[in-house]
C-alpha cells in the first residue's frame, strides 16, 4: 500500500502512550485523585511535536516541499468537528444550568476556545488553573487544546521557511537546531517569569510551554518513527524507558501543580522521560515498554483521547456531586461512562469520518463558516443573563469567588437591632453571615464585612485599615473574624512559596492577625476568632487538613496574646474528632467544600448565635 506524502505508518505504541497520558488528566480532574496527573499534558505535548514535525519532515523528504494548505486542512478536519459539537452543549448548560454570575465568563471562555485563545484568555482575566476545581468552567481544560493549536498554525511555517533555506541534506540538522534554540528560550521564559504566587502564567503561556512540544520536534529531527533500532540499543530503551515510567509514576503521585520544582526544571525531566518512551515506542514489539504501551485498551484509548478529553471535563462539571448527590467512586464511573458514550460516538459517526473522507455535504468554504457562526450564535444566546431567576441575596452570595480574588465587601446596612453582628475575613465568612441572616431571628442584623480573598498575610487584601472605622459606625454586639480559605493562602519565604505549617508562614499570619485584633478589642461588644473546620470534596486530603490544623493553632495562640479575644471553635462543631458534617436535613452544608448555605448551615448558625448570645453583657 502506498502511502500519501506526509503521512507516517500507524504505531499502536503511541497511541497507548496517547492512552497514558489521557489515563493521568482523567484521573487528575477526578477530584484530584491523581495529584500530578496535569502532567499527562505534557505527555501530550512531547508527542505533538514529535508526531507533527515527523509529518512535516516525510512530506519534504517525499516532495521536496511542505504543502500547508493541505496540512491545515488535515488538521482542521482532526480537530474542529468535535470541538463544533460541543458547543451546542455548553450553550444547554448555560442556558438551563449555569448560575447567572457565571454566564458573562462562560460566554468569553467559550468564544477563545473556539478562537484557540484560551490559555491566554486565562492569562489575562486572571484566572488560576488550580482553582479549577472551586469555581469550574466546562471549558477550564480547553488551554492545552489552544496551545496546541497555536503551535500547528506557527511550527509549518517556519519548518517551511527553515527547509527552504536549508535544502534537502541540511533539513533535519537544521530543524533541530532551530527546535533546540526555541526550546532553551522557553526555558529561560519560564525561569524568567515563574512567580510563586502566580504559577497560571507560566503553566498557561505559549511561550513558557512551548518547551515541551518542541522537544518532541527535536528528537523528530534525529529519530523518526520509522527507526529501527539495533537490538543492544532496544534493551538499554527499555532500562531508561522503565526509569521513565517509575520517574512519571512519582511525578504525577506527588507533584502538586504550584509545586517550585515544577517550574525550576520538574518540567522538563518529565519531559525528558516523554521522549524516552517515544523512542520505546517507536522500538515497537521489540521493546517491553513499546508493547506496555501497545496494549489494545490503552492503544484504544489513545484512538478516541480527543474526544474524550474534549468531553470528560464539561461532563465532570456538569454531573457534580451536588447534582448527583453521591460522591466517590460511582460518581467517577457515572462522569467517565457518560464521557465514553459520548466520545465513542463521536469518534465513530462524526470524527472518523471527516477525517478519512471529508464534509458528506457541501462545499468546505462555505460550510464551515456557515457552522462556526452558528455555534457563536448558540454560545451567545445561551449566556443572554435570565432576568429573575435568583433571589438578590443568593445572587450576592453565589457571586462570592470561592477562593477569593477580588470583589468588594458588603457595605452595612444599619438597620435597628437588638443584636447586631459583624462579620471580617473571606468570602467564608460572609457566606456564614447569610446562614446567619437565615435564622431571622427577632431584632437579629448581620453586617457582612468579609472581603473576597482576605488574608492576614497582606494587609492589602482585607481592608484592615477600615476595621476600626466600620466597628465605630456599626457598634456590633459580637465580631466574628473568620477567615475559612486560609489554608489556601501562601506567601513567599526564604525563596520559596510557603503555606502554614511553615515556621515563617504561622509567624507573619500571627504577628498580623494580633495586630488586627489590636484594634478590634478596644471596641464595644465581644470578639470571636472563628477555628476552621476541615476542607471537603477536592481539598480533603491529609495537606489540608493538617495546614488547617496549623491555622487553628495559630488562631488559639493569638486570640490568646490579645486581651478580650475570645475563641469560636466551629472547626471542632463542624468536624467532631475530625469527621465533618456534611449534610443538615438532606441539604447540603458546604457544596464546594469551603463556603456556606443558607438552609444547610441553619443548624450551625443556630449554634453560633447561642454561643456569642450566651456571653451578652
Amino acid at each position: 500500500m502506498t502511502q500519501r506524502p506526509g503521512t507516517l505508518a500507524h504505531l499502536p505504541a503511541l497511541d497507548g502512550l496517547r492512552g497514558l497520558a489521557l489515563a493521568g488528566v482523567l484521573l487528575f480532574h477526578a477530584n484530584g485523585t491523581l495529584r500530578g496527573g496535569y502532567l499527562g499534558v505534557d505527555l501530550f505535548f512531547v508527542l505533538s511535536g514529535y508526531l507533527i514535525t515527523s509529518l512535516l519532515l516525510a512530506e519534504h523528504a517525499a516532495t521536496g516541499r511542505i504543502a500547508l494548505a493541505p496540512f491545515w486542512v488535515r488538521r482542521a478536519r482532526r480537530l474542529f468537528p468535535a470541538l463544533l459539537s460541543m458547543m451546542p452543549a455548553v450553550a444547554l448548560y448555560a442556558r438551563f444550568v449555569a448560575k447567572p454570575s457565571e454566564l458573562a465568563g462562560l460566554r468569553t471562555d467559550a468564544l477563545a476556545t473556539l478562537g484557540y485563545v484560551a490559555n491566554w484568555r486565562a492569562i489575562f482575566s486572571h484566572k488560576s488553573y488550580w482553582e479549577l476545581f472551586a469555581s469550574p468552567s466546562p471549558l477550564e481544560h480547553c488551554w492545552s487544546l489552544s496551545i496546541e493549536e497555536q503551535f500547528y498554525v506557527v511550527w509549518p511555517l517556519l519548518v517551511a521557511l527553515v527547509l527552504r533555506r536549508a535544502g534537502s541534506e541540511n533539513a533535519k540538522r537544521a530543524i533541530l537546531v532551530v527546535s533546540l534554540v526555541l526550546t532553551a528560550l522557553s526555558v529561560a521564559a519560564m525561569l524568567f517569569m515563574f512567580d510563586p504566587a502566580k504559577t497560571s502564567r507560566v503553566y498557561l503561556g505559549t511561550d513558557t510551554r512551548a518547551a515541551s512540544i518542541l522537544a518532541g520536534a527535536a528528537l523528530a529531527a534525529v529519530i523518526s518513527p520509522s527507526t529501527t533500532f539495533a537490538p543492544s540499543t532496544v534493551r538499554k530503551l527499555d532500562v531508561l524507558g522503565v526509569l521513565a515510567v517509575v520517574g512519571l509514576g512519582v511525578a504525577w503521585v506527588k507533584l502538586e501543580g504550584a509545586n517550585r520544582f515544577l517550574y525550576r526544571g520538574g518540567f522538563w525531566l518529565t519531559e525528558i522521560g516523554g521522549l524516552v518512551l517515544i523512542l520505546c515506542a517507536v522500538s515497537g514489539r521489540r521493546s517491553l515498554v513499546g508493547r506496555f504501551l501497545g496494549l489494545r485498551p490503552l492503544a484504544w484509548l489513545g484512538t478516541i483521547s480527543y474526544g474524550v478529553y474534549l468531553w470528560h471535563w464539561p461532563v465532570n462539571v456538569l454531573l457534580s456531586p451536588q447534582r448527583l448527590h453521591f460522591r466517590g467512586f460511582w460518581l467517577h464511573v457515572t462522569q467517565l461512562s457518560l464521557t465514553f458514550v459520548i466520545a465513542i460516538l463521536s469518534y465513530r459517526f462524526l470524527e472518523k469520518p471527516i477525517r478519512t473522507r471529508g464534509l458528506p455535504f457541501g462545499r468546505p468554504l462555505y460550510v464551515v463558516p456557515l457552522v462556526v457562526t452558528l455555534a457563536v450564535l448558540m454560545i451567545v444566546g445561551g449566556t443572554v443573563p435570565r432576568a429573575g431567576t435568583l433571589d438578590p441575596k443568593q445572587l450576592a452570595l453565589q457571586t462570592q469567588s470561592p477562593l477569593g480574588g477580588g470583589g468588594a465587601a458588603f457595605e452595612p446596612v444599619f438597620e435597628p437591632a437588638q443584636f447586631r453582628i459583624m462579620l471580617l475575613g473571606d468570602s467564608t465568612a460572609n457566606s456564614l453571615g447569610w446562614g446567619l441572616r437565615g435564622v431571622r431571628q427577632p431584632g437579629l442584623v448581620v453586617e457582612l464585612m468579609g472581603h473576597d480573598g482576605c488574608t492576614m498575610l497582606a494587609t492589602t487584601l482585607c481592608d484592615e485599615p477600615l476595621w476600626a472605622e466600620r466597628t465605630a459606625q456599626v457598634k456590633p454586639n459580637a465580631t466574628l473574624l473568620f477567615l475559612g480559605g486560609a489554608f489556601l493562602h501562601g506567601v513567599t519565604l526564604d525563596g520559596d512559596w510557603r503555606k502554614s505549617c511553615y515556621p515563617g508562614w504561622d509567624r507573619k499570619f500571627e504577628h498580623n492577625l494580633e495586630q488586627r485584633l489590636g484594634d478590634l478589642e478596644s471596641a464595644n461588644g465581644r470578639v470571636w476568632l472563628v477555628t476552621l473546620p476541615y476542607p471537603l470534596d477536592v481539598y480533603d486530603n491529609d495537606t489540608f487538613r493538617h495546614e488547617v490544623d496549623c491555622i487553628n493553632a495559630s488562631i488559639r495562640k493569638s486570640a490568646a496574646a490579645v486581651l478580650g479575644i475570645e475563641v469560636l471553635e466551629l472547626g471542632e462543631r463542624l468536624c467532631p474528632k475530625g469527621v465533618c458534617q456534611r449534610e443538615h436535613e438532606g441539604v447540603e452544608i458546604r457544596p464546594d467544600g469551603v463556603h456556606y448555605t443558607i438552609d444547610g448551615a441553619s443548624s450551625l448558625s443556630r449554634w453560633v448565635l447561642e454561643q456569642i448570645q450566651s456571653k451578652r453583657d
